[in-house]
């Protein structure tokens, strides 16, 4: 040991440098969770995105694919797309890894608590910004929001229980 930092107790974690007060610690990131994570909540992510879709273009009819500057659905650079909601469980995984201690409760509180956290700073801000410079349908906006008041507390869950159940 060397510098108070101990080796990882297991290959799949590894050490991620943050800043904590006003000294450099060093935080655990857990990888085999966060892989779990990904996988699981790319697939839930996506399900919500086809469900709250097809709840919004049945109040708010639209196309995506119809919305101007979208590229044309035969575009193979539309295949990252899809990929999506992979890359938004990845990133939001390695966050709820970082800040999971200082969640507050059990599992079910802790992954709400987390959802509402993404819905503030991912759905808010991308609603707002896109409101205000593009002209969308309203069923764009409704399955987004939903995507945010719903599927976001339902991933930060999945993220609670995985964290829970992998100690």
């Amino acid at each position: 040991m060397t510098c108070g930092i101990q080796a990882p107790p297991s290959p799949i974690v590894t050490y991620f440098p943050s800043l904590a007060g006003s000294t450099l610690q060093v935080t655990p990131v857990h990888g085999k969770k966060i892989f779990i994570a990904t996988l699981a909540g790319g697939l839930l992510l996506t399900l919500c995105e086809l469900v709250f879709g097809q709840v919004a273009n049945a109040v708010a009819p639209y196309d995506i694919f119809a919305i101007g500057g979208m590229r044309d659905p035969n575009d193979p650079v539309m295949l990252l797309f899809f990929a999506y909601p992979f890359v938004l469980a990845f990133t939001s995984s390695l966050v709820f890894d970082t800040v999971e201690k200082a969640l507050d409760g059990q599992p079910l509180r802790k992954g709400i608590g987390f959802g509402v956290i993404l819905l503030l700073l991912v759905t808010l801000p991308s609603l707002f910004v896109i409101f205000s410079s593009m002209l969308y349908p309203t069923g764009f906006y409704l399955a987004n929001f939903l995507t945010g008041v719903i599927g976001f507390p339902l991933l930060g869950c999945l993220f609670a229980w995985i964290w829970a159940r992998e100690r």
